[in-house]
């Protein structure tokens, strides 16, 4: 590493300390591939993050969503509400459209048959994420309220073809680290 890249990574990392833990989570979920990512590194290395899917629920994508993830009116898409969880900890509720012919089989069948994250899934295409929207929830004064950040983006393979749409609502337990 370049002595000007190692200074300026030390005054992130002390920008960072010194920033609000919801900044800080926000910072790192920018520059992390994907949420599951984030999150398990949050959650520690001892506990896995889970996702506990809703089965039963499905939620047609509109038009706009079709066409940010450059799908036509007719391609299949599929659909997860989960609640992404470490241990007892809520860490995130969240909504993901995504195109299962851009998956390989083993994994749509670990989409739908398991409790594993989609960020843990597809973890081979090299996933990245492309920020859509971004609203905080939580001011940083007081207790935080259960949900503290709202972030929508396109998750892209490494090449940039689009795999999913993420709506993601996180909870107040993300701001506990381990």
């Amino acid at each position: 590493m370049s002595p000007g890249l190692a200074m300026a990574a030390m005054a992130l990392r002390l920008t960072l300390q010194d920033a609000a833990p919801l900044d800080v989570f926000a910072a790192e979920l920018a520059a992390g591939p994907t949420a599951t990512v984030v999150l398990q590194r949050r959650c520690g290395s001892d506990v896995p993050v889970r996702a506990e899917v809703d089965r039963a629920l499905s939620v047609s994508p509109d038009a706009e969503q079709r066409a940010k993830l450059k799908v036509g009116a007719d391609a299949t898409l599929g659909y997860r509400r989960v609640r992404l969880v470490c241990g007892d900890r809520l860490l995130s509720v969240a909504e993901n459209w995504f195109v299962p012919d851009r998956l390989t089989p083993e994994m749509q069948r670990t989409l739908a048959e398991t409790d594993r994250p989609y960020g843990a899934v597809i973890a081979a295409l090299s996933p990245r994420r492309v920020p859509l929207a971004s609203l905080r929830l939580w001011d940083g004064e007081g207790p935080a309220p259960e949900a503290v950040l709202r972030i929508d983006a396109l998750v892209e393979t490494g090449e940039g073809v689009p795999l999913a749409l993420v709506s993601e609502t996180y909870q107040r337990d993300v701001l506990e680290t381990r």
